[in-house]
């Protein structure tokens, strides 16, 4: 609702605006919010004016304002993992480049795993599967095994168990 100092400004102000009559008594939501907002009236820096001196202030006047210091923008996650994204197929693309060849490593075939195994002696059935098991899918394990002096070999392997 606009509020006037009396019914004789209203009508004057009305005459000058004719679309304004609507407003005498429309009721603004929130009007208090959207003049601290909109309103100059409550700055308290350098360049701060009060509504009076607003109205007062030659038009022409350009209005030179400094700009706030704004905090440079938080990047989007999803803008975070496709950077990341760039930043490995660069990469990847980069170990492909290389001309020296990986090593190949080192696999011993099952063939050779139980051969090796059926050598230690009084080792059960079932102890040997449960090496044979596990040094095949471990390599390191196997060359373990094959570090080992030959009467270590079975207490070593009895471990697995």
């Amino acid at each position: 609702m606009v509020s006037v100092d009396s019914e004789e400004v209203w009508s004057q102000y009305v005459e000058a605006n004719k679309e304004a009559r609507a407003y005498r008594n429309k009721v603004v939501h929130n009007w208090e919010s959207i003049n601290i907002i909109y309103s100059k009236d409550y700055a308290t820096g350098a360049g701060a004016r009060t509504g009076v001196e607003c109205v007062q202030e030659p038009q022409d006047t350009p209005v030179v304002e400094e700009a706030p210091e704004v905090p440079q923008k938080r990047q989007r996650t999803g803008d975070a993992i496709l950077c990341m994204m760039g930043k490995m197929k660069m990469s990847f693309d980069d170990v492909l480049k290389t001309t020296e060849q990986l090593p190949i490593p080192k696999v011993t075939p099952p063939t050779e795993i139980l051969a090796a195994l059926k050598k230690v002696p009084d080792l059960e059935d079932s102890d040997m599967l449960r090496a044979y098991g596990k040094l095949i899918v471990n390599e390191s394990l196997f060359e373990a095994l094959m570090a080992l002096p030959e009467e270590l070999r079975k207490p070593w392997l009895l471990t697995f168990g």
